[in-house]
C-alpha cells in the first residue's frame, strides 16, 4: 500500500483480493495445533490433509473449479506446514539439550547466539540471572560424551561478558539445564553462572551490523532521556539504553509497535529508496536493487523479529513484482507472506508480535481505502489518510492485545494519529543519522539533537497518553474476551445506517456508565480511609493517606505493576515520603510503579541502601534519598513519623535493619515494622520509650514469619493487625503460631492473602476489605 505515511502495498484504492485468505488461515491453524500435538500426530494429520486435498482435487467439476481450488489449496498449505511443524517438534524433543535435563547438576555445551542477549526484567539480584540470551546449540556433553544438538535454548546468565555477544557468535558454558513447557520449539533453559567461555568472534555481516547498533547508541549518548533510549528504539529496535517507564507509556498507549521496528519503518525506508529512484529517472532494475539492498541491510541491523521478518518477506514480493512489471496486490501479498513464512519458521504462529503485525497490515489494506475515501469529504485526505491508519491498525489487533494487557484502550488511536507524521521524520532522519555514525561518529553526536526533537514529542505523546485517567477499559483477558471483543467490532464494521448508529449510542452508554459507577462514592478506595494494604503477592507495600492525591508508601514489593494499579485506585498522584524498609526484592523492586507519573519528593532507607540497585534507580530518577535511624522524623500530611529501628551502630541481618517506623495520625497510630525478627524486636523491648511501641494498628513483620517475638507483638497493643502475604505462598505465611499470637492481641486481623486490598478508617476504626483477584 503506497500512501504517503509509508505502508506495504499498493494499489489502495483497488477491492482487496481475498483468493488466498483461506489457505493464509488454513496454514496458521494447522501449525498452531500442530505445535500443541506430538510430531506423530501432526504427520498423522499432515497425511490426512494431503489426501483430502487430492480427493478433492480429482473431483473438481468445471463449474466449482475456484472454489474448490481454493480449498485444495488450503488443505496442501495445512498439510505442508503441519509437516515442517512435526518435524521442528521432534527435532527439539529429541536433542541432546532435551536428555541434558534428566541429569542432575551442571553441563558443558557449546552454542551460538540467535538474537541479541537482553537484560532480564526486574532488579538485578545477586545470584539472580541478568541476561537472556536466546541462542542454539551445537553440541551438549551428556554422559561424558559429546553429542551434537541444533535445538533452541534459552540461557538464562550471570556475569560479565553477556552483553558484547552478537548474533551468529559461539561460545561454551558450563550449566543447569531445566524443562520448559511454554514453548515445544524451545529445549530448555540453561542457568549458567559466570562469563561465557572460548568465544569465536562474530562473522563479518554480524560485526558490521553490531557496529551499526553501537554507532547509534554512541551518537545518541549526549541527549537526555528518555530520547537517549528511545532514538535507537525507533530506528534499530535496540531497547537496551530504554527507560522502563518510557516503555510502559508506549504500552499504556498502545504505541509499543514503535519500539519493536514494525513493518512501517521498513516500508518508510523502501519507499524513501523508491521514490529516490523515481526522481532519479533511474531505470526499474536500479529500483528494485535498491529496494533489495534497503531490506537486507534493515533485517541485519534490527534483526529478524517477528515484524521485521513479516514486513521483509512481504516487501521483497512487492520488489518482485515491479521488476516483473506485474500489479502488487497488498492482502493477496500478506497471504503469501503468511504461508511462506510458516513454511519455513512454523513458530511464528505463536508469536504475538507477528501476529499483531499481520493483522494490523490487515486492517490497513481491507479497511484504509474506504475509509479515507469517506473522511475525505470532512477532512484534509492526509488527516483522513492518518485517523484511517491509526483507527484501522487498532481495530484488527485488539482482540489480540486484550489476550496480552486485559484491557481495551480509546486513547491508542489519538495517540498513533499524533505520532504517526513524526515518526515517518524520524525514521528517515535517524537512519540517516545512523548511516553518518559509521563513518563519521563525531558528526552523527552533533546532529542527534535533530530527529532527537522529534522523538521528544513522541515521548511527550506517550507519556501525556499513558497519564489520561482512565484511558483504558477492562476487559477478559483469555480467549472468551479476544472473541467477544472481536464479535462486537465486526458487528460494528458490517453495520449501516440507522443499526450502527443505535449501536454506536449504545456503546457509548456502557462506557459512561461504567465509568460514573468507578467514579461514584462507595465504590474503592472506601471514604475516610487512612491505611491501604495493597495485595502484592508475597510482599509489603502499605499507603498512608496524606491528602488529596497524596500518600505515604512504606515498601512496594516485587512487581512495579501491581503497586502501579494499587496506587492508581487510591488516586495517588505523588508520593511524599518514600520508605523502604530494607533492601529485599518482595520490599523495594516494584518502586519503578511507585515513580511511574507520581512525583516522589524524598525516599528513607537503611543506612548503605543507595550502592544496591534500586538506591541507583532513586538517583537515576532524581529522588533524594536519606538514612534512616531512630530519632529521625518527618512530617508528611497528618502524620508525624518517627524512626524507631535501627540505632545508630546496630550489627545485626538484612531482615533485623529493617526500618520500623512509627505514624501518628488524627485518628490512629500505625507501626510499620518490614521483615524486623526476634533479634530486632527484643531489641526495640530495651530501647527508651518502648511505650511508642504501643498503637492502633501494627502491620505484621515478615509476612507473619515464625520469626516473631511473643513479648514485642504484644506490647504493641494494637486493635488492628494487616498481614501482607501472597496467596498460596511457599513459605506458609503467616504461620499458624504467629496468627494465635496476633488473634490474642488484636481485634481485627486482616491478611492480603485472603481479602486483598485492605483499608483501614478512622473515628471509630475499622477495617474494609476489596477482596481477592484483580477486578473483585
Amino acid at each position: 500500500m503506497a500512501s504517503w505515511l509509508g505502508t506495504d502495498a499498493h494499489g489502495m484504492d483497488r477491492p482487496p483480493d481475498l483468493r488466498l485468505l483461506l489457505p493464509a488461515v488454513a496454514a496458521w491453524l494447522a501449525a498452531l495445533g500442530a505445535l500443541a500435538l506430538p510430531p506423530w500426530l501432526s504427520w498423522f494429520l499432515a497425511g490426512v490433509l494431503g489426501c483430502a486435498a487430492l480427493a478433492a482435487l480429482t473431483v473438481t467439476r468445471p463449474a466449482l473449479e475456484a472454489p474448490v481450488l481454493a480449498v485444495v489449496a488450503a488443505l496442501a498449505c495445512a498439510a505442508t506446514v503441519a509437516a515442517v511443524t512435526g518435524t521442528h517438534v521432534h527435532r527439539t524433543a529429541s536433542s541432546a539439550a532435551v536428555a541434558a535435563v534428566e541429569h542432575d547438576g551442571e553441563t558443558t555445551f557449546r552454542a551460538v547466539v540467535s538474537t541479541d542477549p537482553r537484560a532480564r526484567a526486574g532488579m538485578p539480584r545477586p545470584g539472580r540471572a541478568a541476561w537472556v540470551v536466546p541462542a542454539r546449540t551445537a553440541w551438549v556433553r551428556v554422559e561424558g560424551a559429546e553429542r551434537a544438538s541444533r535445538a533452541p535454548v534459552v540461557v538464562l546468565a550471570s556475569g560479565p561478558g553477556w552483553s558484547e555477544l552478537l548474533p551468529g557468535q559461539s561460545f561454551e558454558a558450563r550449566g543447569s539445564f531445566l524443562a520448559t513447557d511454554a514453548d515445544p520449539l524451545t529445549a530448555s533453559l540453561v542457568l549458567v553462572r559466570g562469563p561465557p567461555e572460548r568465544v569465536e568472534p562474530p562473522g563479518g555481516l554480524q560485526a558490521f551490523a553490531g557496529g551499526v547498533r553501537s554507532g547509534l547508541r554512541e551518537a545518541s549518548s549526549g541527549l537526555p532521556q528518555p530520547e537517549r533510549g528511545l532514538l535507537p528504539a525507533l530506528i534499530v529496535g535496540d531497547v537496551s539504553s530504554l527507560p522502563e517507564r518510557t516503555a510502559e507509556d508506549f504500552r499504556a498507549t498502545g504505541m509499543t509497535h514503535l519500539l519493536t521496528v514494525s513493518g512501517a519503518n521498513l516500508a518508510i525506508l523502501t519507499g524513501f529508496v523508491l521514490g529516490l529512484a523515481r526522481w532519479a529517472r533511474a531505470p526499474a532494475w536500479c529500483a528494485v536493487l535498491g529496494g533489495a539492498l534497503m531490506i537486507w541491510v534493515f533485517v541485519l541491523v534490527c534483526r529478524p523479529e517477528p515484524s521485521v521478518v513479516r514486513a521483509a518477506f512481504m516487501g521483497s514480493l512487492g520488489l518482485w513484482a515491479l521488476a516483473a512489471g506485474r500489479e502488487h496486490a497488498g492482502l493477496r501479498a500478506l497471504c503469501v507472506t503468511v504461508v511462506g513464512v510458516l513454511f519455513v519458521a512454523p513458530g511464528l504462529a505463536a508469536s504475538y508480535g507477528f501476529a499483531l503485525s499481520v493483522l494490523a497490515t490487515a486492517g490497513i489494506l481491507l479497511l484504509v481505502p474506504g475509509w479515507t475515501r469517506v473522511w475525505s469529504a470532512r477532512w484534509p485526505r492526509p488527516v483522513a489518510e492518518a485517523l484511517a491508519v491509526a483507527v484501522a491498525a487498532q481495530v484488527a489487533v485488539a482482540p489480540v492485545l486484550v489476550l496480552l494487557s486485559g484491557e481495551v484502550s480509546w486513547v491508542a488511536v489519538p495517540a498513533n494519529v499524533l505520532a504517526a507524521p513524526v515518526v515517518a521524520v524520524v525514521t528517515v532522519a535517524g537512519s540517516a543519522l545512523t548511516a553518518l555514525a559509521s563513518v563519521w561518529p563525531g558528526a552523527a553526536a552533533f546532529l542527534a539533537p535533530l530527529p532527537g526533537w522529534g522523538v521528544s514529542w513522541i515521548a511527550l505523546v506517550a507519556r501525556v497518553g499513558a497519564g489520561v485517567p482512565f484511558g483504558a477499559l477492562p476487559w477478559r483477558s483469555d480467549v472468551a474476551g479476544a472473541l467477544v471483543l472481536a464479535v462486537v467490532l465486526s458487528v460494528f464494521l458490517v453495520t449501516r445506517g440507522l443499526v450502527r448508529r443505535v449501536l454506536a449510542a449504545g456503546a457509548v452508554a456502557v462506557l459512561v456508565l461504567g465509568l460514573a459507577a468507578r467514579c461514584v462514592p462507595g465504590g474503592w478506595p472506601p471514604p475516610g480511609w487512612a491505611l491501604v494494604a495493597c495485595d502484592v503477592g508475597q510482599g509489603d507495600a502499605f499507603v498512608l493517606s496524606a491528602g488529596r492525591g497524596e500518600a505515604v508508601v512504606f515498601d512496594t514489593g516485587d512487581d512495579p505493576d501491581l503497586v502501579d494499579a494499587c496506587l492508581g485506585r487510591l488516586g495517588v498522584r505523588g508520593v511524599a515520603l518514600l520508605v523502604l524498609s530494607h533492601d529485599h526484592a518482595d520490599h523495594v523492586d516494584g518502586v519503578p510503579g511507585v515513580l511511574r507519573h507520581r512525583r516522589v519528593a524524598v525516599a528513607l532507607a537503611p543506612p548503605g541502601f543507595g550502592q544496591g540497585a534500586v538506591g541507583r534507580l532513586l538517583e537515576e530518577e532524581g529522588v533524594r534519598l536519606e538514612e534512616g535511624e531512630r530519632g529521625r522524623r518527618y512530617r508528611a500530611g497528618p502524620w508525624l513519623l518517627r524512626v524507631l529501628w535501627p540505632t545508630s551502630g546496630f550489627v545485626g541481618s538484612v531482615n533485623d535493619s529493617s526500618l520500623v517506623v512509627r505514624a501518628d495520625g488524627p485518628h490512629m497510630s500505625v507501626l510499620f515494622t518490614g521483615d524486623v525478627e526476634e533479634q530486632g524486636q527484643e531489641a526495640l523491648l530495651r530501647e527508651p520509650e518502648p511505650e511508642l511501641l504501643s498503637v492502633t494498628v501494627l502491620t505484621t513483620p515478615h509476612h507473619g514469619a515464625n520469626t516473631q517475638s511473643t513479648a514485642f507483638l504484644t506490647a504493641t497493643g494494637a486493635t488492628v493487625a494487616v498481614t501482607s502475604a501472597g496467596r498460596g505462598n511457599a513459605y506458609g505465611h503467616p504461620t499458624p503460631f504467629t496468627v494465635g499470637v496476633l488473634e490474642g492481641v488484636v481485634r481485627a486481623h486482616a491478611r492480603t492473602d485472603l481479602d486483598g486490598d485492605v483499608a483501614v478508617l478512622g473515628d471509630p476504626v475499622r477495617v474494609a476489605v476489596r477482596g481477592p483477584g484483580p477486578d473483585p
